[in-house]
């Protein structure tokens, strides 16, 4: 059993960008995005503009403005990504959930292409992992990506209490070690959000809902994984008013990871290509 607080280090690195720019060097390339920055009378254009009609239908069938927002920021940045990386016409693309294999596919003229995605949302803020291959037919990876808002107002404490593994729980704990007791309560509820981004990436890389895994001692799966975790603040003007929110990530993935996996917080990129 590895050194669980290894899982509770900072392991990410944030750059921001105006554009979408590729790291060809790096085994995965990850793009956050707050969404929150389309305003509402956008969306409509921005429909036509970028989604294929198979993919104007699923985002008619979202009712709420953000999750219209989070889903057009996460199609704009794979297809995005995919044209510049293999050189396909950005119209060519889109971007559908496969029920059968669980996963995020990207077509080209109804052809899957060899690109990996995997992405996840929390309060406007998108978080989308993309892994090219260069082999010819698509093969599966294990890859998950979990992004949290971490909340003042919800507490995992119960959820953890009652699913938790007992070595989740005292890993929590261990963290608030030599820490006062005022600072104490607030670094466990983060380390109980750890613990839940760990589990939802998992489900996603290892393709297991997460009523199944809850269960499980999440660091024993991560054995024969990569993993990679971190937090993110985000200090970004909304309709002129300066909005604050911290948020907990956890990637996972069978293929091997670097240190301190670098993420590119894109600015306003949908906006700014109208």
């Amino acid at each position: 059993m590895p050194h669980t607080a290894l899982f509770f280090r900072q392991q990410l690195t944030f750059s921001s960008h105006s554009d979408l720019r590729i790291n060809t060097d790096a085994p995965m390339d990850v793009y956050l995005f707050n969404s929150n920055t389309i305003a509402s009378e956008q969306i409509s254009a921005l429909a036509t503009q970028y989604l294929q009609p198979q993919e104007q239908s699923i985002l008619a069938k979202r009712k709420q403005l953000q999750a219209k927002q989070e889903y057009l920021a996460s199609r704009f940045i794979i297809k995005t990504y995919a044209s510049q990386y293999f050189g396909y016409d950005f119209n060519s693309l889109t971007v559908l959930f496969d029920d059968k294999d669980t996963c995020l596919k990207v077509y080209q003229n109804n052809q899957a292409i060899t690109l990996h995605a995997c992405i996840s949302h929390s309060h406007g803020h998108v978080i989308v992992a993309l892994v090219p291959s260069q082999r010819p037919v698509f093969k599966s990876i294990q890859l998950g990506v979990d992004l949290e808002w971490l909340s003042n107002k919800r507490s995992l404490e119960k959820v953890a209490k009652h699913y938790y593994h007992s070595e989740e729980l005292h890993a929590c704990m261990s963290q608030t070690e030599g820490v006062t007791e005022q600072v104490s309560k607030e670094v466990h509820a983060k380390a109980l959000y750890r613990i839940w981004t760990l589990k939802e990436a998992l489900a996603k890389a290892i393709k297991q809902p997460i009523a199944t895994l809850l269960r499980d001692n999440v660091f024993t799966h991560c054995q024969s994984l990569n993993v990679c975790s971190g937090r993110y603040e985000s200090r970004d003007e909304v309709l002129g008013e300066v909005m604050s929110k911290r948020f907990d990530i956890s990637i996972i993935s069978d293929i091997k990871l670097t240190d301190n996996t670098h993420i590119q917080i894109l600015k306003n990129i949908v906006v700014d290509t109208m």
